[in-house]
């Protein structure tokens, strides 16, 4: 009797144990489809923001171990691309200035010529990563909210977007509480080190719109860069891998200083990179280049200089190279 007695309490000791730990797992994976959908939620307010409202910011952008770059960036939103008229000047160095005027951006550079290219925003401002649906992208990333913190004297959420395959990056987005604009965004490495950042130091919503546009108006633009539809350069080659998520979304030729380019650009709606073939016959061997998130890659393939850049890690720009493959 002592023995069935013993073994009834240490069947119910058990018992609660399991319905603890299993009570425990559900708890989690219920915080955890919180976590996501709030995640979503301020991702896709952000992307809404970003684009609509009318901001000017002061920001620093930083590579790991490198000088800092001061920037003023002056944003007025609007709900269709084309209308957006946007601002960016470099705060240190050359006084280099960028304008996005009609769905046109250009570039004026003091040591160099002045161009324009076809592009509804000002690429330098804000990486790809604000710029989604996040919706589209649960297949390749994970989205975890990291709670909230204080930056630039203004409260925020932060975001991680981490990939669920170790081939990329990943970022920690701070989310403006009051205005949902990201006022710091981390670029981590796969050991989860800061090799980029990008941190609004002011954030101002009064300033003069209309004097900002008046300059933007009074400016006399440089003519497009020549971009061609792609001819037949790539008829060789192709792309035998590529990380998952990832789809060419264009492709074109490009004259630039009298040297022609054919390129393809690849994107996952994250991270981008693009090959580029020379026209110009192959002068050395391979090389890479690491800047922050940046990687440039330069190999030859049939007595032409490719080259592959792209903000992802060193050895996925490398097994891409190594892919390349005659057809």
């Amino acid at each position: 009797m002592k023995s069935s007695n013993y073994f009834i309490k240490h069947f119910i000791k058990q018992s609660r144990k399991i319905i603890f730990a299993l009570f425990f797992a559900f708890y989690s994976v219920s915080i955890y489809a919180n976590d996501t959908e709030d995640a979503f939620a301020l991702l896709n307010k952000m992307n809404h923001a970003v684009q609509t409202q009318d901001y000017r910011i002061y920001f620093v952008s930083q590579d790991k171990n490198q000088y800092v770059t001061t920037f003023e960036y002056s944003h007025i939103g609007a709900p269709v691309k084309e209308d957006i008229n946007a601002y960016l000047r470099y705060l240190e160095g050359p006084d280099k200035e960028i304008i996005l005027h009609k769905g046109i951006t250009s570039y004026f550079q003091p040591n160099s010529s002045s161009f324009s290219i076809t592009s509804s925003r000002i690429i330098e401002a804000f990486p790809d990563v604000v710029y989604n649906n996040f919706n589209d992208l649960k297949e390749v990333y994970d989205f975890i909210f990291l709670g909230k913190a204080r930056t630039a004297n203004r409260s925020a959420k932060l975001v991680k977007i981490i990939a669920k395959e170790q081939d990329r990056y990943s970022y920690v987005i701070w989310i403006d509480d009051e205005t949902s604009l990201p006022i710091r965004i981390d670029l981590l490495d796969q050991n989860s080190d800061i090799i980029n950042q990008i941190k609004v130091i002011q954030l101002d919503k009064n300033f003069d719109k209309k004097e900002q546009l008046d300059y933007i108006a009074s400016r006399t633009y440089p003519i497009l860069l020549s971009i061609e539809k792609q001819n037949n350069a790539f008829d060789q080659w192709r792309l035998a891998w590529l990380p998952k998520g990832f789809k060419e979304v264009a492709a074109y030729n490009l004259n630039f200083y009298s040297s022609d380019i054919a390129t393809k650009l690849f994107s996952d709606g994250v991270f981008s990179f693009t090959v580029n073939i020379s026209s110009e016959q192959a002068k050395q061997a391979n090389q890479i280049i690491q800047q922050g998130g940046r990687t440039i890659y330069s190999t030859n393939l049939g007595h032409k200089n490719i080259i592959i850049i792209g903000n992802l890690p060193r050895t996925t720009i490398e097994r891409i190279a190594q892919n390349i493959v005659q057809k």
